[in-house]
């Protein structure tokens, strides 16, 4: 027992050996198993109306609060609170945990994920569950998700992304796949594609998506 709190210490103060870079701490959706330095942050908007801002607590562990942009003053009740840990730190595999905690609702979610490869080439698996505390029924609601990052220069990358949950595949859904591509500066990142579910959607092709990061902190 008392080797738990030098294990715990050992997690979350230990650096990650990788170098930062602006929008790595997710593709365009999906969370990846890195974390940015010690007291460094980033701000991201995405689609201009869901905002979030993260500061890193130590080498291995975020937190961060999103929001809907406040249009209406019931934004308060879109309010969330969220933590990622990095507890493995490997030469070509990374993974981490992460939870949110929504109090308007009592949604929460507890999910993780594994990066393998470096960042500009990366293969990145995860599943989460979705759980509504306030929900007489207990129901879960079960994520998988799966994601791969290239690099096509310094400055670009392009971004893949599918998703299906417990729900959607009991009523036979083949899940939604997300394409992009990532542009980014020594302190920006603004990454645009598009969403499509694999399904019938007559003349639609995809949703279109936009999403833009702000990194403070580090030379990355």
């Amino acid at each position: 027992m008392k080797a738990l709190p030098l294990l715990f210490l050992a997690l979350t103060l230990a650096a990650p050996a990788r170098a930062w870079q602006p929008g790595d701490h997710e593709l365009l959706t999906m969370p990846t198993a890195w974390t940015m330095d010690q007291g460094s942050s980033y701000f991201t908007d995405y689609e201009l109306f869901f905002l979030n801002y993260s500061y890193g607590v130590t080498p291995r562990t975020h937190v961060g609060v999103f929001t809907m942009f406040p249009i209406v003053s019931e934004f308060i009740n879109t309010v969330s609170l969220g933590v990622k840990q990095n507890w493995l730190d490997g030469e070509k595999v990374d993974g981490a945990l992460w939870g949110t905690y929504t109090p308007d609702g009592g949604m929460f979610t507890l999910g993780n994920v594994f990066s393998i490869g470096e960042p500009s080439k990366s293969l990145h698996v995860g599943a989460c569950a979705v759980m509504g505390l306030n929900d007489s029924n207990n129901h879960t609601e079960w994520v998988g998700m799966v994601g791969y990052r290239g690099d096509l220069s310094e400055k670009g990358s392009l971004l893949f992304e599918y998703y299906n949950s417990s729900s959607m595949l009991d009523d036979g859904f083949n899940g939604m796949v997300n394409l992009g591509y990532r542009f980014r500066l020594q302190t920006v990142s603004v990454d645009f594609g598009g969403i499509r579910p694999l399904a019938d959607t007559g003349d639609l092709l995809f949703v279109p998506y936009l999403k833009a990061t702000l990194y403070f902190g580090g030379n990355p």
